[in-house]
C-alpha cells in the first residue's frame, strides 16, 4: 500500500498564486471588454455627460460578477473530474472528499470556496493551520470536508 502524501502550506501557496494569475489574466480580458462596450454605449447614446453614474454601476456589476466567477472557477475545477484548480493541478495536486473515495460534489466545492473567508478573517491563522494539521488541512478543509493530495 502506498502512503498518501498531502499537499502542504507552500506547495498550496504555489498553486493559490497560480490560480490568482489565471484569474487576474481573465479577468482583465473579461472586465476590459465590458469597459469597452459601457465606453461604446455612452458615445453611441450620447450620453456621455452620465458617464460617472455609467461606470460605478458597471463597477457594482463586476464587483458581483467577480464574486460569481471567482466562485464558479474554484466549485467547478475542484469538483469535476480533474479534481483542482489549474493552479493545484500545475503542482500536481487533488482535492478529494475526506475519506479520499470520491472527489467532492459541487455543494461541497461550494462550501470549501466560501469557508475561505473564515479562513481569512482569522488573519489566516486558517490557512497556517495546513502547516500543523495531521492531513495538511486548513480551516476551510475541515469545514468543506475536503483533503488535498499530490498525486
Amino acid at each position: 500500500m502506498t502512503s498518501i502524501q498531502y499537499a502542504g502550506f507552500w506547495r498550496r501557496l504555489v498553486a493559490a498564486l497560480l490560480d490568482q494569475i489565471v484569474l487576474t489574466v481573465g479577468r482583465a480580458f473579461i472586465y476590459g471588454a465590458l469597459a469597452l462596450i459601457v465606453y461604446a454605449g455612452l458615445y453611441l447614446f450620447e450620453a456621455r455627460d452620465h458617464q460617472n453614474l455609467a461606470f460605478a454601476i458597471t463597477g457594482g456589476f463586476l464587483w458581483f460578477l467577480d464574486i460569481w466567477l471567482t466562485w464558479i472557477y474554484y466549485a467547478l475545477m475542484e469538483s469535476s473530474s480533474l479534481q483542482g484548480t489549474l493552479g493545484k493541478l500545475a503542482l500536481g495536486i487533488r482535492v478529494y472528499h475526506r475519506d479520499q473515495t470520491r472527489a467532492l460534489t459541487f455543494e461541497e466545492a461550494t462550501v470549501r470556496y466560501f469557508a475561505k473567508i473564515l479562513s481569512r478573517l482569522t488573519l489566516l491563522i486558517g490557512y497556517i493551520l495546513c502547516a500543523f494539521s495531521s492531513r495538511k488541512q486548513g480551516l476551510h478543509d475541515f469545514i468543506g470536508r475536503s483533503v488535498l493530495v499530490v498525486r
